[in-house]
């Protein structure tokens, strides 16, 4: 197991935030929005998952676990509670500038974040999937087109999955180990089928919400964050908004000194 680094951080990286472009197109809309439901018969949480099995047959890259198919993934909200890490994920959609910005920021503070990548995203910006990967960041799947996943059908939640899939494996040589549904915060028993049938699992969900979606004020965002994070936390947050620029270092600097971590999926879960 690697040498635990500590992440230090200054007021550079609050400098950095305030340097960012507000101005920009985003790309993206109340979509992002995810939807919660009780359904969470299948949740697991990380301090009880045992070794996940991927598909032979699904690609998924390295690091992962071929010894044999499953049919139904498990779902994640958060990672062991004893570890003080903390996984940042990015819906990857919206404007690739943006994302480049802030990957960029998040590089110069020694931190590396996980993308699940919209792919239709990564059909308009083949470019990303490298840049995300040379950066050392995790990139998963998001669903090919960003639809409403509970709204779908066996067959139509299958293609969402299966045609991203097929996306990341042309820009990226492989799919990536994780799979985070589109428009709901929890997954259903047909989601989490349809994520296995692709190879998935682990469907990834999230403890933290951080609103940026909403284009709120930065504080907004800031606050949902350090409000709700905590040791093995999976705070959700994306690409595509200027505001996520603007709260992200005050969000970095503050995990610093509670000494959390900022670390991959694959860190925080292994």
């Amino acid at each position: 197991m690697p040498v635990e680094r500590r992440v230090v951080l200054t007021s550079a990286l609050l400098a950095i935030g305030a340097g960012t472009t507000a101005g920009c197109t985003t790309g993206q809309s109340a979509e992002d929005a995810p939807t919660a439901h009780p359904d969470t018969s299948r949740t697991v949480l990380a301090e009880t998952v045992g070794p996940r099995t991927i598909s032979p047959t699904a690609h998924a890259g390295p690091g992962s676990s071929t010894t044999s198919p499953v049919t139904e993934a498990v779902e994640i909200g958060h990672g062991p509670r004893t570890v003080p890490r903390v996984a940042l994920t990015f819906h990857g959609n919206g404007d690739p500038a943006l994302a480049t910005t802030l990957l960029n920021l998040v590089e110069r503070a020694g931190v590396q974040i996980s993308v699940l990548a919209v792919g239709t995203w990564l059909v308009a910006h083949p470019e990303m999937a490298a840049r995300v990967l040379k950066g050392g960041h995790d990139l998963g799947n998001h669903t090919m087109h960003h639809k409403p996943m509970r709204q779908l059908d066996a067959a139509e939640a299958r293609r969402e999955i299966s045609d991203c899939s097929a996306v990341l494996r042309r820009t990226a040589k492989h799919q990536g180990q994780w799979f985070r549904a589109s428009g709901t915060q929890q997954t259903t028993p047909l989601i989490r089928a349809a994520a296995a049938a692709s190879g998935y699992a682990t469907c990834v969900s999230y403890d933290v919400d951080g609103l940026d979606w909403q284009d709120p004020p930065a504080a907004t965002v800031v606050k949902a964050v350090l409000g709700a994070v905590r040791p093995g936390s999976i705070v959700s947050l994306h690409l595509g908004h200027p505001v996520t620029l603007t709260a992200l270092p005050r969000i970095l600097s503050e995990l610093a000194a509670r000494r959390l971590e900022p670390v991959t999926l694959t860190a925080l879960l292994r």
